[in-house]
């Protein structure tokens, strides 16, 4: 019986390294190509992802499309994907929530590190602190000298909503400058952007993107960004490091992801697709569009990323005490 139970498993793991090795081989030949955003169709990742798999199906020669499953930060499209074969032809295409998730839900149904592996790190987004023309602080020094008063209103930001990028990046803040502030999260950054422009609320941390033309408009005053440099959109708006906080640098990242067990030969046929793709001047073109700069990272760095970064948010979870809505 036991001989019969090695023979079996033996017989397995062959039948497994033969697909392995075929699919790997044979990559792209089937498609299409998924490129899964979890984020709704129109806004800048989608936008991104669309400039972006146009030119991925030119170079693999296969074709590549965009499929939006919005909802749960970003968690749905994650969890559809880590579930997917790993055969390279779904991908996520998604920003940093892929790190800030698993350090802020503790029952997720996957694991980030064990059941994904990165593909290629392809930009990063800049945020920007913003406050309503009419609030009182005009720099972050300001705002942050006013949060230790009585008002609550001035110290009062808001963002996409709990989890998002932009309310981890004023958690970082706070806990640096050891200050209280009050979030009012919103369910997507547009309903949080028209409140502040409305008054509703006087401080907002969100992609400089989605905040650029309301500060053109001069709807919105901007105060720092989030960047390690100060955006060519914005050259006289200081960074936050620059504002008191060395070394502060919390721009969103967007990256490409395939279930863990994917072949490395597919994973390097994807990578070296992607690079070439982002070298072209209509991707660059969309990606600084959105107020985004170039960043570019291997399968390796990209997991060295996801692992720092996971440390990161677990920390800033709990120092914050962010409870997950």
């Amino acid at each position: 019986m036991r001989k019969k139970i090695i023979a079996t498993t033996a017989a397995a793991t062959l039948i497994g390294l033969t697909a392995g090795t075929v699919s790997a081989q044979d990559f792209p030949s089937k498609g299409p190509i998924k490129l899964v955003v979890g984020f709704a169709p129109g806004g800048g990742t989608d936008a991104i992802a669309r400039a972006l798999n146009t030119k991925l199906s030119e170079i693999l020669k296969q074709t590549v499309v965009v499929e939006n499953k919005a909802g749960a930060g970003g968690t749905l499209s994650t969890d559809f994907v880590a579930k997917s074969a790993p055969d390279g032809y779904t991908i996520s295409f998604t920003l940093n929530n892929h790190a800030i998730n698993q350090a802020l839900y503790a029952n997720l149904p996957f694991d980030t590190e064990r059941d994904l592996r990165g593909v290629a790190l392809i930009g990063s987004l800049t945020q920007l602190f913003a406050s309503n023309p009419s609030a009182p602080a005009k720099t972050l020094q300001e705002f942050l000298a006013q949060a230790k008063g009585s008002d609550g209103r001035l110290k009062t930001y808001a963002s996409g909503g709990v989890g998002s990028p932009g309310h981890f990046a004023t958690a970082y803040l706070e806990f640096l400058a050891k200050a209280q502030l009050t979030h009012v999260p919103y369910r997507g950054a547009g309903p949080a952007i028209a409140d502040v422009v409305g008054n509703h609320v006087p401080y907002i941390l969100s992609t400089l993107s989605g905040l650029l033309a309301n500060v053109k408009a001069g709807k919105l005053h901007p105060i720092a960004v989030t960047s390690k440099e100060r955006s060519p959109l914005l050259p006289n708006v200081p960074t936050i490091a620059e504002s008191g906080f060395p070394g502060y640098d919390m721009d969103t990242w967007i990256a490409m992801f395939v279930p863990r067990q994917t072949p490395d030969a597919i994973v390097d046929i994807l990578y070296k697709a992607t690079m070439e793709a982002v070298k072209a001047p209509d991707v660059q073109d969309r990606i600084t569009s959105q107020a985004g700069i170039v960043r570019t990272g291997t399968p390796a760095q990209l997991d060295a990323l996801v692992k720092t970064e996971i440390a990161q948010f677990t920390k800033i979870v709990k120092d914050s005490n962010i409870k997950p809505e």
